[in-house]
């Protein structure tokens, strides 16, 4: 074999391992995402924040780490259920883009404003792209 041949061989073969890795690990977004969820911070270690102030600094707090919601909040809110089955069941069902619009300026997926209690996260576009991403695919 040509020794160019064999580079050619050799860079396709370390081509479809670095792919098949990638495709075997986790999506950064979705990690990401998944972080944002849980500790209310970003895979950097970025505080996000919200106005009005949240009464807890991360989405699984009020709508559990799975979440199912159902966490009973001052003056008689209960968080909802942010599980895949539970937004697709609501007409007009959530999208992605519904979910990111209700998660930054607190407008559910029939354009009514969230209740108050619901905190306007402030996240970059790739942040609020991830932690949407992350509610719609992995939370079952």
């Amino acid at each position: 074999m040509h020794p160019r041949q064999h580079a050619l061989v050799f860079l396709a073969g370390a081509f479809a391992i670095a792919v098949a890795s990638a495709l075997a690990s986790p999506s950064s977004s979705l990690a990401n995402g998944r972080a944002i969820f849980q500790t209310g911070r970003d895979l950097a270690g970025t505080p996000i924040s919200a106005v009005p102030r949240p009464m807890a600094p991360t989405c699984a707090a009020c709508h559990r780490a799975n979440g199912a919601g159902g966490v009973h909040l001052p003056g008689g809110v209960v968080s909802a259920d942010l599980r895949h089955a539970a937004l697709v069941k609501v007409r007009p069902a959530y999208t992605p883009a519904l979910l990111e619009r209700a998660i930054s300026t607190g407008i559910d997926n029939q354009g009514q404003k969230l209740h108050p209690m619901m905190p306007r996260w402030r996240l970059s576009k790739t942040d609020l792209h991830d932690v949407a991403q992350y509610v719609w695919t992995q939370l079952k």
